[in-house]
């Protein structure tokens, strides 16, 4: 397995090389090195931990002055800064070559200065004859090589669940008692919330609630709706619920001799599986 990814690490490297022959010659370009998973900060594995809760982290990379390139085996790379903070994320098939913020052409900085004059760049790569500017309001800039600006994009913003409106946070609180936010995020629209028992809820910008999804995935057993585990303990008394799954519209609640349990989002039965 470590050959196999030292083997991915060093394509990866070898493409950027391929696509970094264009990178305008007053602009540095950056390299990172292959370090072990278990030196990454502990910022990094948290954040993992918890956004990606189901995944492996494969490999990672350090440049000490940038940053970090982590790989996950979801398919997504991750990026942070030298303080282990997220900037963004690519579906693994980015080669976007990183290079020096210092470096980039005055006319990007300026612009962001008139622009976006509370805004800090957070991380810059060239791709396909242009400028990719991050910056830590979630906006991503677009500029040529002579860096005159083509266009902007918002990627979702990190927020700490303790600054969440409190309509939001009485929202959870009142219908989701058991449950804990694994993290939040807000885009120009509206306030994204995921919690720990699947659920992804959806806030606009006053902290009205919109809309959920859940995702299909394994969850805690303690997480489970009261009405579920009542219902095991009333009419399985001698059974223990041994896993438990969340999909779009049930759970499913699997006990120790085999036979499955369904029951809709509020916990109330559905079927019984005995297969």
């Amino acid at each position: 397995m470590k050959k196999i990814l030292l083997a991915s690490l060093v394509a990866l490297g070898l493409t950027a090389c391929d696509k970094s022959e264009q990178v305008p010659s007053n602009v540095q370009r950056l390299s990172f090195n292959p370090i072990s998973v278990a030196d990454l900060p502990a910022r990094i594995t948290n954040h993992v931990a918890t956004s990606y809760p189901n995944a492996t982290v494969l490999a990672a990379a350090q440049n000490p002055s940038f940053g970090y390139e982590v790989w996950i085996n979801t398919g997504w790379e991750l990026y942070y800064n030298t303080n282990g903070e997220f900037v963004f994320k690519t579906d693994g098939d980015d080669d976007d070559v990183p290079v020096a913020i210092g470096s980039l052409p005055a006319g990007i900085a300026q612009y962001v200065a008139a622009n976006y004059p509370s805004a800090t760049i957070l991380w810059a790569e060239w791709d396909d004859d242009e400028f990719e500017v991050y910056l830590d309001n979630g906006i991503e800039l677009y500029f040529d090589r002579n860096g005159n600006f083509r266009g902007a994009d918002r990627d979702d913003v990190p927020v700490d669940p303790a600054n969440l409106p409190a309509s939001i946070r009485d929202y959870i609180t009142q219908n989701y008692p058991g449950a804990s936010i694994v993290r939040a995020e807000r885009d120009e629209s509206k306030y994204e919330v995921y919690l720990d028992n699947g659920f992804e809820l959806y806030f606009d910008l006053n902290g009205n609630f919109i809309g959920f999804e859940v995702d299909e995935r394994p969850i805690p057993i303690a997480n489970l709706p009261q009405a579920i585990l009542d219902y095991v303990a009333t009419n399985y008394p001698n059974q223990t619920i041994v896993a438990a799954e969340i999909d779009d519209n049930y759970y499913e609640v699997t006990l120790n001799n085999g036979t499955e349990l369904y029951f809709d989002l509020n916990g109330n039965f559905l079927f019984a599986d005995f297969d």
